[in-house]
């Protein structure tokens, strides 16, 4: 329908001197245009502030038009050469025009601002944690209902200033007004639950812990670093969902990273909360995944016994590598490769058909068919994936090398009918998005979140996003990127340290106090991982003060003299961990220590087995040139396709020290041999608070 209009020009006589200026006004139901000989322009009502100036001059008349002010700034729209004696009549008109308008926008605006400010307070004043997707439902309905009205927040702001107060407040300062009042409400509930956090453990939770338990976010991370009690506050969390009455025990998903973990955290759930518990789903996220298939697939789910016993799995690679070399093809491709990358130790001028057999190199083509498997692309997609590297052509290269061995892993899965673990997972994930799949589960929980994969973040996405649900589940993470030290099984770190950019509906939250190693410790670990710039920045407490160094920096030839002093000085049996980079730094003499040093409980891991792990004391052995930090190497395929954005050098080696160091309760001793590494140098010549032996 055409727009009513009211039109006002100049005369013939002044458009002829006026030229460029401003010289016509058509006048329309909500907005008005102005013209020039070679530019008209629309100004909406909601623009023009609803005043205007006529002044008259010796030959003609003038109308201005002004803007609502912004940011102290007003414009003026000066019309020229009108006849006077319609002037006045065009203003009135104008006038009446944009009176009505405004009568009839406050009557719209009016229909809906006491909806908006009911919600908002049902909002506020719900007794719960006001998670951001709720506020976010209710500032979505508001801008929706504004743009059907036609109308910005600022002209309904000019409109109804004071009816409109609360509701732009919230608006415009969502996150500190959530904030304020979330963390009202967080100390108020904290009160509420004292007996709960009093005696859930064996010591009360501190206020740290409190407050995580009590996260109730759409996506939480708790950030818990060695000794903080993460464990407990799992378990609280569990504990008050279910005495609150937030949730029922089959509502709840906790999920960890492997068997053993999984099987802690159940038995932790009996033994602290007891049959209340019973229901709730604890399982890794291979269980999950089979779960899941179960629940859509009609047949039987198999999980291949090549997944899942590394000798058969090295078995069938080296008969893959066998008949795919006898192509000649094939050898010749391996062969020009070798010539200009060695790959284990292997070179192109050496008789490769005795090498079928070779761990060194079947254990590198299981790690490049478990990145490929757990990747699930195209050969295509991962070349562009791989096109910006700047060793794009050797990496090529071994993608050439490898990807028959994925095709014929496959092949092998397809005709007997069976899934790999990789398979398991990505299957289950596009049954949640898909809607096959719909998860009762409204809390899910991950334990050692830092040790998480794409593939696996993956399903988690789309058990707490997914539009098919249920309910929508809100996410749970607990982990501490300082101890992401799994690379190489698949784990990045910037899943963690991107935790608030991939999830904007977060919240994320620290626990700083330890209680396991004491304040000297802490000092030196704190230090030395703080170096690494990739991380989310925090800052561990230690319980226990202590003024006395706990770090000593020692010669392996002073190793067995220190440990016979520390026999002698106890009176009842202590526990000591010798820590070292791989299975091969393990002393030569340990079994004849263990015999000799009888109040020392001693055992020997690698510096990776020892997560999770504590002891009075901690020795971290082979901290030399090219063992600790280990070499690094050329990348290959599978660490490209894994590799975070990380760049300082040593990032990953600089936590997995990290973790060695937060092992011990007392006292910690860094040995090294003839050839000192960057770690002990940096701890020797650095403002470090550590003894150094000789």
């Amino acid at each position: 329908m055409k727009m009513e209009t009211i039109e006002l020009k100049a005369t013939n006589s002044a458009q002829f001197f006026l030229q460029d200026e401003y010289r016509q006004i058509n006048l329309g139901s909500d907005r008005l245009f102005i013209s020039s000989s070679v530019s008209e322009e629309r100004i909406p009502f909601s623009v023009w502030n609803g005043k205007l100036t006529v002044e008259r001059g010796l030959l003609w008349g003038s109308i201005t038009f002004y803007s609502h002010s912004t940011d102290g700034k007003a414009i003026a729209w000066h019309v020229q050469g009108l006849p006077w004696y319609q002037c006045k009549s065009f203003a009135r008109s104008a006038l009446k025009k944009y009176q009505t308008w405004y009568e009839e926008q406050c009557i719209q605006l009016n229909k809906y601002l006491p909806i908006w400010v009911a919600e908002l307070e049902l909002l506020i004043k719900k007794p719960e944690y006001l998670a951001d997707s709720s506020l976010l439902a209710w500032k979505e309905v508001v801008s929706q209902q504004l743009e059907t009205l036609n109308m910005s927040l600022e002209e309904a702001k000019q409109k109804m200033p004071q009816a409109m107060t609360a509701v732009s407040m919230w608006l415009e300062k969502t996150d500190l007004l959530v904030d304020e009042r979330n963390d009202h409400w967080l100390e108020q509930e904290r009160q509420n639950w004292t007996a709960l956090f009093s005696q859930i453990e064996s010591s009360p939770l501190n206020l740290s812990q409190q407050q995580a338990a009590l996260l109730n976010n759409d996506y939480n991370l708790v950030l818990a670093g060695a000794g903080t009690g993460k464990t407990s506050v799992l378990t609280s969390r569990v504990s008050y969902l279910l005495q609150s009455r937030l949730a029922q025990a089959d509502e709840l998903l906790l999920l960890a990273f492997g068997r053993d973990a999984a099987r802690e955290m159940q038995n932790r759930l009996n033994d602290k909360i007891g049959i209340s518990a019973e229901k709730a789903t604890v399982c890794t996220f291979h269980q999950l995944g089979l779960q899941i298939l179960k629940s859509v697939e009609s047949d039987d789910i198999i999980v291949s016994p090549l997944a899942t016993d590394d000798k058969l799995r090295k078995s069938w690679c080296s008969e893959w590598l066998k008949a795919h070399w006898e192509n000649t093809t094939n050898y010749k491709r391996w062969q020009k490769h070798l010539s200009n990358w060695p790959i284990a130790y292997l070179k192109g001028d050496e008789e490769l058909i005795g090498q079928i057999e070779n761990p060194k190199l079947i254990a590198w083509i299981m790690k490049q068919l478990d990145q490929l498997c757990m990747c699930h692309l195209t050969k295509r997609e991962l070349q562009q994936n791989l096109i910006e590297h700047s060793d794009y052509t050797r990496i090529n290269s071994e993608l050439a090398l490898v990807w028959p061995c994925y095709q014929a892993w496959q092949k092998m899965l397809k005709e007997q009918g069976h899934i790999d673990f990789y398979t398991m997972i990505t299957k289950a994930t596009a049954y949640v998005k898909s809607g096959k799949f719909s998860s009762s589960w409204r809390y899910v929980m991950v334990d050692e979140y830092q040790d998480i994969s794409p593939d696996r973040l993956a399903l988690l996405e789309s058990l707490s996003a997914g539009k098919n649900a249920k309910t929508q589940a809100s996410l749970f993470a607990v982990g501490d990127d300082w101890q992401s030290i799994y690379q190489f099984a698949g784990s990045d770190v910037d899943l963690t340290i991107g935790f608030a950019e991939r999830f904007p509906s977060s919240t994320i939250h620290f626990l700083d106090t330890s209680y396991r190693f004491n304040s000297m410790i802490a000092e030196v670990a704190n230090q030395f991982i703080q170096k690494n710039p990739n991380q989310i920045e925090k800052e561990i407490e230690s319980y226990k003060a202590q003024k006395q160094k706990a770090v000593y920096v020692l010669p392996m030839v002073r190793m067995e003299k220190t440990l016979d002093e520390l026999n002698q000085k106890q009176e009842k049996q202590v526990s000591v961990l010798i820590l070292g980079r791989n299975h091969y730094h393990k002393p030569t003499l340990f079994t004849d220590w263990k015999k000799r040093f009888p109040k020392l409980e001693l055992s020997y891991m690698t510096c990776h087995g020892s997560k999770g792990t504590e002891s009075d004391y901690v020795f971290i052995v082979g901290v030399d040139e090219g063992q600790f930090p280990s070499v690094e190497r050329q990348p290959h395929l599978d660490a490209v396709l894994t590799g975070s954005s990380e760049c300082y050098p040593f990032a990953e080696e600089r936590r997995l020290f990290y973790v060695a160091l937060t092992r011990a309760k007392e006292k910690v001793w860094v040995v090294h041999g003839n050839s000192p590494s960057c770690f002990v140098q940096e701890l020797i010549n650095e403002d470090y608070a550590i003894v150094q032996k000789r």
